[in-house]
Formats: structure tokens, sequence, C-alpha cells
């Protein structure tokens, strides 16, 4: 239905009841690709069949169905640590990700907010500026 992009140093309140699930994922506890996805699997409750790489992310992320809520808020602290300690590229492929999820949530019935810094929301979503 809807994506919504909020800066983590904006104010924002929200009532948590059945149909709202908030999580945070904190990038200090994921400089590796390894500690991301053991870290995001457990913060948004993945199914014990997630493959633990970005194409089984991105299926996941984009079928947060067994939270059985109508709205997820997605709060990312320091993500500039993200896979910060990798030789390869998985913080791009993770940006990737992230970027196809929000596409994908656009004709989703579920609301899917991801809250961080500016400077990371930017490089996902370059119209996040505008």
């Amino acid at each position: 239905m809807s994506i919504h992009l909020h800066t983590s140093h904006e104010q924002f309140s929200l009532k948590c009841d059945n149909a709202t699930f908030l999580a945070t994922l904190d990038g200090n506890r994921c400089r590796t690709e390894a500690a991301l996805h053991s870290e995001i699997s457990e913060v948004l409750r993945f199914p014990d069949y997630y493959g633990r790489n970005f194409d089984a992310l991105y299926d996941c992320l984009t079928d947060l169905e067994w939270l059985g809520v109508d709205a997820i808020y997605f709060l990312i602290t320091h993500p500039a640590l993200i896979c910060c300690e990798e030789e390869n590229h998985s913080e791009e492929l993770f940006k990737d990700v992230l970027r196809q999820v929000l596409e994908n949530y656009q004709q989703h019935p579920v609301h899917f907010h991801l809250i961080s810094e500016k400077s990371f929301l930017l490089l996902i979503t370059p119209d996040f500026a505008k």
C-alpha cells in the first residue's frame, strides 16, 4: 500500500498492538555478513528455513506476513557499520536488497516503514531527498 521513510533523528511515537511490529537492527552488531544474517533473522523473527544469504533475505523481507501485522517499523541504527569488516561487497548487496524490498512494498498490503539516518536512506532511495 505505501512506504514511509523516516530519519532516525525524527521523533515519532508508536502504539504497538496486534497490528504493528517494531524491529531494530543495530549495525554495530552486524559487522560481518554472517552476523548481519543472524541478527536480522532474530529481530524480524524469520522462519527456521531462512538461508542466510542475500537472496533468502529478499525473500523473507518481502514475505513478512507470518508476523500477522498491518504495519512494520524497521529501525536501522549505525548503518555504516553493517558488513564493515567484510572485504567483499556485502554492504552493497544489503543496500540492493533493501532497495528492492522497498520497491516491492509499494504494491504490498502491509505497510513497511524503514527508519534510519538520512544519509543511509539517500543511498537506498535517492528520491527520499525530494
